[in-house]
């Protein structure tokens, strides 16, 4: 059993201007916890005036805002502003995040101070245009990517080829799931494997096993209500396998991941395969074989990340309402583990 810590509320709905605050990515680096999330200011869904923030949590509890991207408090100008999926991905002692803007372009920034300062936004659009479908909406992870051994890094996306609405903005499915990755510090970035004979493959996690294969863990639309999985030996290169993980229920809805030191993933989701409750962390010892429930985090759920921090496990989702059909708050998590739990530093 894990013992909780700490809990903090991150954000609340109708506060600070914003509607409502979704989509949570959560990064633990050596030095303090980032949280990224959007801040919606309509109720418009996944389309309208949306932001992107990162958080910068410290060891000493100080939170603080350490980038904002968006135009949700500008006077309106006709235009579509949704920035959408932030993605933190690590490099050493770099800081990277992929973020998108209309669902439709992708672009990235980066810190090398811990969030401080980041670099003038890229966009690497061209990666998501490599793959062999014809996409009309893009987006990464959510959550966070990884750092290979060898340096790689792995961003985990999804792309759809959805019907255009009278209103501009394009419907999710259908829909594929992959990742894009850098062999340059996120310099370039090239497009990766991709999902065959998934119902609307679509937000996935990865994590790293201990022979350096890679773990995708991936929402779907298929019947049966379960997680899919999908191995590559490549560097997400290309898949080696992919099948339904009978123990992972899920209803539809984004989960984290993150592997610990002893070789085992942590699979944190709502483990119903009709609502967005019963938030529960889940490991695997045999590559996604089988999954161990571990402990339920919360009754209600949402989208969540997961990271394992100095033999803490920690946690970052939504606490949605179902009577209301909204996102009540984004809370932060933070368990003590067993020391078999814990993760070395990025």
């Amino acid at each position: 059993m894990l013992t909780l810590e700490a809990e903090k509320i991150i954000a609340k709905k109708e506060s600070n201007g914003y509607r409502e605050y979704r989509i949570p990515g959560l990064l633990c680096l050596q030095d303090a916890i980032f949280l990224a999330y959007e801040a919606r200011a309509e109720e418009t869904g996944d389309w309208g005036d949306i932001d992107v923030a990162v958080l910068r949590l410290s060891p000493d509890g100080e939170l603080q805002q350490v980038l904002k991207i968006g135009k949700s408090h500008l006077p309106k100008d006709g235009t579509m502003r949704t920035w959408n999926n932030p993605t933190l991905i690590p490099d050493g002692n770099r800081i990277h995040l992929i973020y998108h803007q209309n669902y439709e372009r992708a672009f990235i920034v980066s810190s090398e101070n811990q969030g401080d300062s980041w670099s003038v936004p890229r966009e690497i659009t061209a990666a998501y245009r490599e793959f062999p479908f014809s996409w009309n909406v893009c987006a990464t992870g959510p959550g966070h990517g990884l750092q290979m051994k060898n340096g790689r890094l792995i961003a985990p996306i999804w792309l759809a080829s959805g019907n255009l609405r009278p209103d501009g903005t394009r419907e999710h499915m259908p829909s594929v799931s992959g990742c894009i990755f850098s062999d340059d510090h996120g310099e370039t970035w090239h497009a990766g494997a991709m999902t065959q004979g998934i119902t609307d493959a679509n937000e996935t996690s990865a994590a790293l096993l201990p022979d350096g294969r890679l773990l995708f863990n991936i929402r779907n639309r298929n019947e049966k209500m379960r997680r899919m999985l999908a191995l590559s030996s490549d560097g997400g290169e290309t898949f080696d396998r992919i099948w339904t993980a009978e123990d992972l229920v899920d209803p539809r809805c984004f989960g984290g991941m993150d592997q610990a030191a002893q070789g085992d993933v942590f699979f944190v989701n709502c483990h119903c395969e009709n609502a967005r409750t019963n938030l529960t962390l889940q490991k695997t010892d045999n590559a996604g074989e089988t999954w161990q429930i571990i402990q339920e985090i919360d009754f209600l759920g949402g989208y969540a990340d997961l990271g394992l921090h100095q033999g803490k496990s920690c946690i970052f989702y939504e606490r949605y309402s179902p009577e209301r059909h909204i996102v009540d708050e984004l809370v932060l998590k933070i368990f003590r583990q067993q020391e078999a739990l814990s993760k070395p530093m990025k």
